[in-house]
Parts: structure tokens; sequence; C-alpha cells
């Protein structure tokens, strides 16, 4: 990806029905059989036409949002959604840290709500489910399969596509009141990939663990396969977060700003002219894919190695 950083060396069970009792046949009367006369009071009575009662509309079932204390383990598209807790935690990165960059100077964030991020970056196939459209096709560094990431997405495409499936997943009543699909804020962002940790990386500090956890310059460019290889084929993090280190960079909604924002559920700075992107990449070195790691773009920029993941929040 062209980025403007120096990059490395390149629910319920049905009813069963239940069978009508029998109800014996009265016998007929014998012909010498006395009759019984019935009191008056009843005789009076004239039995009422019985009226049918109108037959109910059908309700149209509601997919089940909630199952026990979480959701469906995947929304309307197949993409798996992650609860992640409020909580604070040390943004960016402490001097001693090797291959930090002068933009990750630390700063202390809490994160006041729970919110729900993918589990992995956008599919090519959850992405032609909402938009229809696939902007890779003809691309170079392109790998086939429906499960790779959908590249070549500027940040207004991300956009739109969360905004497509919000209205979406609304008409089909899969989102509470309030609901909706968006871009992750830079602090969300590196908050679910550190996942409780400290360390340069989310399963720690030795860079010769992340072939095991990414796809890097390491174990793509050195073995020839150049391209943004499919989602969920690494260890995930202690969140159940896969490839939040390497294989795409991926777009946040904040403006970049070389000072971090601190404090409680920081959004960046109102305006700018280049958004954050998060993540390292295919062809990054282990330095790139650290869990501070920074990197910025036009809005408007595209290229293999830039992709995105949604969360999922409230109002």
């Amino acid at each position: 990806m062209a980025l403007k950083k120096t990059t490395a060396a390149q629910g319920s069970k049905a009813r069963p029905s239940l069978a009508k009792a029998s109800t014996p046949k009265k016998l007929a009367t014998k012909a010498n059989a006395p009759k019984v006369k019935a009191p008056k009071a009843l005789a009076a009575k004239k039995a009422a036409p019985r009226t049918k009662a109108p037959a109910k509309k059908p309700v149209a079932a509601k997919p089940a949002r909630r199952a026990g204390a979480g959701r469906p383990e995947a929304n309307s598209v197949g993409m798996k959604l992650v609860p992640i807790p409020a909580g604070s935690f040390t943004m960016g990165s402490p001097l001693s840290e090797k291959g930090r960059g002068t933009d990750e100077a630390q700063q202390p964030v809490t994160i006041l709500t729970p919110f729900l991020i993918s589990r992995t970056v956008v599919t090519k196939a959850e992405w032609k489910a909402v938009m229809k459209t696939e902007p890779w096709k003809g691309q170079r560094c392109v790998v086939d399969g429906d499960d790779a990431p959908a590249v070549y997405v500027d940040w207004h495409d991300a956009v739109a596509f969360c905004r497509k499936l919000t209205v979406q997943e609304r008409a089909g009543g899969w989102l509470e009141k309030g609901e909706h699909y968006r871009l992750p804020t830079e602090a969300e962002w590196e908050y679910a990939c550190r996942a409780g940790t400290k360390s340069a990386w989310s399963f720690g500090a030795d860079p010769r663990k992340l072939s095991d956890y990414a796809w890097h310059y390491g174990n793509t460019g050195d073995r020839k396969e150049a391209y943004a290889h499919r989602v969920g084929l690494k260890k995930p993090n202690p969140w159940g977060l896969c490839d939040m280190h390497g294989n795409v960079y991926e777009w946040c909604s904040d403006w970049y700003k070389s000072a971090l924002a601190g404090g409680e559920n920081p959004q960046g700075p109102s305006t700018g002219t280049m958004k954050v992107l998060r993540g390292g990449g295919w062809g990054y070195d282990p330095a790139r894919c650290r869990s501070a790691d920074r990197n910025k773009n036009d809005p408007s920029f595209t290229d293999f190695s830039g992709g995105f993941r949604v969360v999922l929040a409230g109002e």
C-alpha cells in the first residue's frame, strides 16, 4: 500500500400437534323411549348462532437478535461480531519499544461503552452482499476467494458500506433501536487489538512469533505470495480477533494528528487532510504491524493492502 510512512522492504422448538380426544357418538334413541321435557326456562332459550372468528394474520418472525447474554454468532451477511468490554488502557508505545514512531507518545484512554467489532476485516463476500460491486476486480495483487479481504476500498467506500449495512439490517429487524455500524475510532481499534496486553504485539514482544498471528513481508514477499490472504487463517488475539497485525491496513474513523488523543472515548481531531490506518499489512516488516503503529493516507486512496473492519455500536 503506497502509504505516507516509510515501509519495509516492501430459538424455540415446534410444539408437537396434539390429537383430539375422540368423543363417543350419542346412541340413537328408540322410538318407544319416553321423551323428557326440557325445563321451561331452558326451552325458552334459543341457541345463539355461532359466529366464525376472523382468521388471525400470521406474525412475521423476527430473527433472534439476542441469544442468551449475547447476540447471534453472525449478522445478516455472515459477519461474526465480537463483544468488547468497556475499560481503560494506555494508548501508544513506550520510548523503549523498538520500531516505534514519533507519533506514538502514550496517552491514558478510557472506553466508556462496550461495543461489538467484526472478528475479521470485511471480506469480499460481505462487501458484495451489501454493495453489489467488486472494486478489486481486475486489479493486481488480489487473491481469489470470497473469504479474502475486500481491498481497493477507500475511506469513503468503507463509510458507505457501514451506512448501507445499517439501513439493510434495520429494515430486516436485525438491529436494536439506535444501533448502527461504523468504522472504529483509532482508540477503539488499538484497545481491541491489544486485548488487555501492553507488549508490542498482542501475543508478546518477540517478533519471531509474528508469523503465527499475522501475514507480513517475512511470510508473503519471501514466498512470492504478494497479496492479502484469506481472513482467519492465523491465530487470534486474546479477545478472539483475527488479523489485527498485518494482512491489510485498516481504516479508522479519525482524522490523523501527530499527537494521540487521550481521555474518555477520544474521537481525534474534528478536521484534517489524512485519515488514520492501523494494523500493518502483508508487505510490511514486523515493526509496522505492532499494536501501536500508526499510518495515514488521503481518504480517497485505495490499493491492494487497504481494508477495514466495522463496529456495531449504540447511540
